[in-house]
């Protein structure tokens, strides 16, 4: 992306692909990995010492509004 920074608009949002893959990749990475597998199967909520609860939470919010920047189209003539 930062090569076709200064590129078209079309350009850009074709070289946006990776990006959108790398963090559709992550969120389901953080979805299944801690969210599904940390809670229902090692039982991640019970804990009060530790549970990765809710940085699993912020990581997949962080993600999510990235992604949804990401995934807006870039028009011509945006500064």
């Amino acid at each position: 992306m930062m090569r076709n920074l200064r590129s078209s608009a079309a350009t850009f949002n074709a070289a946006k692909k990776l990006g959108v893959i790398a963090l559709t990749l992550s969120l389901l990475m953080w979805l299944t990995a801690f969210l599904t597998v940390g809670n229902e199967w090692f039982l991640m909520w019970q804990s009060k010492q530790w549970s990765g609860e809710s940085g699993a939470d912020h990581m997949f919010a962080i993600a999510g509004i990235i992604l949804l920047y990401l995934v807006t189209p870039d028009v011509e003539g945006q500064a």
